[in-house]
């Protein structure tokens, strides 16, 4: 690490929402432009230890797209990466395009856990993977940061609380007894700052892109700009957060600008 050797800094960014065509609009927002930006922004600050993007990379998934987000976060970091999928991810072109294997970085385990279902706007973890899970998180005992798309919660936002990992209970469950250091996801394109019985921090964090107004019935966008989290790793195990925005971004929301 360049800098604090005893402190790991991971860079969390998440839904992207990526076009193939990096000129495209999403609801007003150019998402490649906002992306962009806060890479820019956030690497200003400093350069991360680790990346973790959290889901819904693409808006329209497909090789190009996917290609769209590397060279993008390349141009502005070239260091250890972890990608997990989303609900308007394809899971399996996700996975040959994007890297997905589990981080080791400087006694920390960063950790992904698939959520998503293929064709489902809503959560859930597979059997399997819990069990690929837990496994994990029992080899490595301590310092451990788990990244997944959904929350495992509800917090209060009816129409994003149905999307919830519907069996987020045992999620969460695996996370307390193997006493995981933090969980941290996206698709609720807001800050969130959660925990569980047992400590475990659930963190949501807002997207790079367009955000979602808070604690509304239905959908609702929000005039919060561009944001990113950064998760400072102690090598005693704390984990320290910041939500960082890039207030220069201009925002010209419109809700029925649908592409495709």
């Amino acid at each position: 690490m360049a800098e604090d050797k005893d402190r790991l800094h991971v860079l969390q960014v998440t839904d992207c929402h990526l076009l193939p065509d990096p000129k495209t609009t999403l609801l007003g927002v150019c998402t490649h432009a906002s992306l962009s930006a806060v890479l820019e922004t956030a690497c200003a600050e400093r350069t991360p230890d680790a990346l973790l993007a959290t889901g819904d990379l693409a808006d329209q998934p497909g090789a190009d797209t996917y290609e769209l987000f590397l060279s993008t976060v390349r141009a502005f970091y070239t260091g250890p990466m972890l990608c997990v999928p989303g609900n308007h991810d394809d899971g399996a072109g996700f996975e040959a395009a994007l890297p997905t294997a589990d981080l080791t970085v400087d006694g920390w385990r960063l950790a992904g856990v698939d959520t998503h279902v293929d064709g489902e706007v809503g959560g859930n973890v597979s059997g399997d993977e819990l069990e690929r899970l837990r496994a994990v998180l029992t080899e490595w005992p301590s310092n451990v940061l788990v990244a997944g798309h959904h929350s495992p919660l509800e917090f209060g936002c009816p129409w994003l609380d149905r999307h919830r990992i519907d069996n987020g209970d045992d999620l969460l469950s695996i996370l307390v007894a193997t006493d995981a250091n933090a969980y941290v996801f996206g698709h609720i394109h807001q800050q969130r700052d959660l925990a569980v019985d047992g400590g475990v921090p659930v963190l949501g964090s807002p997207s790079t892109c367009f955000q979602f107004a808070r604690d509304t019935p239905g959908f609702a966008l929000d005039d919060a700009k561009p944001g990113y989290r950064w998760l400072t790793l102690g090598a005693d195990g704390s984990v320290e957060s910041r939500v960082g925005r890039v207030e220069a971004f201009e925002l010209n929301l419109d809700p029925t600008d649908r592409p495709g």
